[in-house]
């Protein structure tokens, strides 16, 4: 038993208890990250649940997925749960292993989809999670080692606890009043992008500013809308329909902007096909 004292011997040497920091760092805020987008999600945003019609030769990877994972809302939820869960268990000292090894493969499939259809800068975001997943699976090398050996060989590891010493710890108080601010302002952002989801449809705010600015006899059908921006701050969107008279059809485009999630879409511009206001 004397003969493997490291096994579970936790004093640790002031680079040792920096690394071990760093990776809680690097845990809280995977964890924060998808149970953000497990939230999303569950809660029944980024995805299209509406009506749509897919034309390759004019509909972007992006929408291609949203609107195949938005055709049955049960599974685009349930594909919340494959985010949601293991992020959970990320948060958990003792269950922290199981949920890095279960975010990994997640991510290691979106990070293939993202850039499989071309996604935006977004994709860099899900490689560098990935990236920072199988960090911390390579910090647990021995314990995901432990899972190929019989039992035998694991109880004869087992070192009994008189001889253990109390953990020093992981991160200073400086350290973890900076960790607790930037965590703090991550889950603003976080829930910012969740409401942001949920409530992301700029139709209604631009289709109400284009009835002023048509005729009495005239009525307004959508042709297309498309939105884009980052970590739900400072999106744009334009939406496109076509005017219908008794006697002519036009197509104008309404552009907005929302700020925040905190803040409504304000229509910033009306034109005509012809670039016309």
């Amino acid at each position: 038993m004397t003969g493997h004292p490291h096994v579970l011997d936790s004093s640790a040497t002031p680079v040792a208890t920096r690394w071990v920091g760093a990776l809680t760092v690097v845990r809280v805020l995977l964890a924060i990250t998808f149970v953000t987008y497990g939230l999303v999600k569950v809660l029944g945003g980024q995805y299209n649940y509406g009506d749509w019609v897919i034309d390759k030769k004019t509909v972007d990877g992006t929408s291609l997925v949203w609107a195949f994972y938005g055709y049955s809302p049960l599974y685009g939820r349930f594909t919340g749960l494959f985010e949601l869960v293991p992020a959970v268990m990320l948060l958990v000292p003792r269950t922290a292993t199981i949920g890095a090894g279960a975010l990994f493969a997640v991510a290691l499939n979106i990070t293939a989809m993202d850039f499989a259809f071309h996604y935006p800068a977004v994709k860099y975001f899900s490689l560098a999670y990935t990236i920072l997943l199988g960090i911390l699976i390579w910090a647990d090398r021995r314990k995901w080692a432990l899972l190929l050996l019989d039992r035998s060989r694991v109880e004869a590891l087992r070192i009994p606890a008189a001889v253990t010493k109390a953990p020093s710890p992981a991160l200073s108080p400086v350290a973890r009043r900076v960790l607790l601010a930037a965590a703090g302002l991550f889950v603003f952002i976080a829930l910012n992008v969740v409401v942001l989801s949920l409530d992301n449809d700029p139709q209604d705010a631009t289709r109400r500013a284009l009835v002023t600015r048509i005729g009495p006899n005239e009525r307004i059908e959508l042709l297309r809308s498309r939105q884009s921006g980052l970590v739900g701050v400072d999106w744009v969107a334009a939406v496109d329909f076509a005017v219908i008279g008794p006697h002519s059809v036009d197509t104008m485009t309404v552009r907005a902007r929302r700020v925040t999630a905190l803040r409504p879409w304000r229509v910033t511009e009306i034109s005509r096909r012809d670039g016309s206001r």
